[in-house]
């Protein structure tokens, strides 16, 4: 019997997403969700940041969900948070960083970067919304409304079916490079936009922008590139003043790749559940992807553990190890099991994914896991812990909620609204239900 169909298994997957949720709860702060310090407490020298408040909602909207005593508070407070401290009630969107402190409801932006807006941080915002809303928490419904909103005011663009990267706080000058960062969570918060709403334009949306970096993709052997200029080409071995910069600019994420193998199999589903035709560049997408990455990737150096980037012929760039990226490393080589699977596989075809998921989960476990619920956040290429990596400073819970939750789902629909439909530890691909969708909704809408 394989880990997949253990009971045990299961069980210690349960216990370490409940260990994290509980660890998690550290991070409250009057305004929001902020940075974990050295000892694992809310770190009060630094900003409460958007992307973590909105994570940490998803998460514990996703642990609300699942009935785990005491999370509804923390999913309620972070709603709260995003609607009212980080919101820009003058401008609309929300701040990247506020204080902690709280004036009539309303927190002040950090410093004057804190007022800018990034697609990255409102991406997770629309995540954190309809996660909430599928859990039916108070405020998230107008929340996601706002989102949704915001979405096709300023960041969704018509003509290219992609977004924008990022607006000063008036909305009045535009941040002019690109990124696959912003791009890929958009992707995965229309994916849970469009099911928690059944609209079903999200997901035509969703599936042209994996589309377009399905063909960047293709193009540099299955290794996407990281930064794009305004119109959307690839910037390359790029030179600025700052070398980690310049090496971002020449280098394609391991961690990202990873992702976009989970995001085009969760299409797959997606389409599916609309009894619409899969394209095979999806299935194409995933396989290219995660070999590259796989084989790039894992062990460069001869030790366990995965490169942050390389270039873009496969040799590392970066070969730190961070948390995050084995857990998307996780997370897609059991997308890749489960679609086989759902096609029509048998035990024996899936055997080298299961291998894969059981040397990476052993490595979160071996290398990162300090206690059970706390993960470090990196260490270099000989596995021993980073300058930056203090034994409990993380900056929040989402990726490895995703890695311990994805082996027990199944791959549509997305995480929060799995579980609202009782398909926890019922993983087989779900019958289509074509008509739960909205298909009609946006006809008349103009474009």
């Amino acid at each position: 019997m394989g880990w997949f169909d253990s009971i045990e298994h299961q069980r210690w997957l349960s216990n370490e997403m409940q260990a994290l949720l509980a660890h998690g709860q550290a991070a409250y702060a009057k305004t929001g969700f902020g940075f974990f310090d050295e000892a694992g407490q809310l770190d009060t020298s630094r900003p409460v940041d958007l992307v973590i408040t909105a994570r940490m909602t998803y998460a514990y909207s996703i642990g609300t969900l699942l009935g785990i005593p005491g999370c509804r508070r923390y999913c309620d407070h972070g709603i709260w948070a995003l609607s009212h401290c980080f919101k820009d009630h003058e401008y609309g969107g929300w701040f990247d960083g506020i204080k902690h402190e709280i004036t009539d409801q309303e927190a002040s932006p950090w410093d004057e970067s804190g007022t800018l807006k990034h697609q990255y941080g409102h991406a997770f915002v629309l995540l954190a919304a309809a996660a909430a809303s599928v859990a039916n928490r108070p405020g998230a419904f107008e929340l996601l409304r706002d989102a949704l909103e915001n979405q096709e005011q300023h960041w969704f663009d018509h003509e290219t079916g992609l977004v924008n990267e990022g607006y000063t706080r008036d909305w009045s000058s535009s941040v002019p490079t690109r990124t696959l960062n912003s791009l890929l969570h958009t992707i995965e918060a229309y994916l849970a936009a469009a099911e928690a709403t059944t609209d079903a334009v999200l997901i035509a949306r969703a599936e042209r922008m994996l589309q377009f970096v399905s063909n960047q993709a293709r193009l540099h052997s299955w290794r996407a590139p990281e930064y794009y200029t305004e119109h959307w080409r690839p910037r390359l071995a790029a030179k600025t003043d700052d070398a980690a910069q310049t090496e971002h600019l020449s280098s394609s994420l391991v961690g990202h790749d990873m992702q976009l193998v989970r995001l085009s199999m969760q299409m797959r589903g997606a389409l599916r559940s609309l009894a619409k035709p899969q394209p095979e560049y999806l299935e194409q997408m995933a396989h290219g992807l995660f070999e590259a990455a796989r084989q790039d990737g894992w062990r460069p150096d001869g030790q366990p553990g995965f490169a942050y980037s390389v270039d873009f012929d496969g040799k590392a760039v970066i070969a730190t190890r961070y948390q995050w990226v084995a857990c998307e490393a996780i997370c897609a080589t059991v997308s890749m099991r489960r679609a086989a699977l759902d096609d029509g596989a048998g035990p024996g075809d899936v055997e080298a994914y299961s291998h894969c998921y059981r040397a990476w989960l052993d490595y979160l476990h071996d290398y990162m896991l300090l206690e059970s619920g706390v993960l470090r956040r990196s260490l270099d290429e000989n596995n021993n812990p980073t300058a930056d990596d203090a034994p409990h400073c993380r900056p929040d819970i989402y990726h490895a909620l995703q890695a311990l939750l994805l082996p027990r789902l199944p791959l549509w629909p997305p995480f929060a609204s799995a579980i609202s439909r009782g398909l926890l530890d019922e993983p087989q691909q779900p019958p289509v239900d074509r008509h739960t969708w909205n298909v009609f909704k946006r006809q008349s809408a103009k474009h």
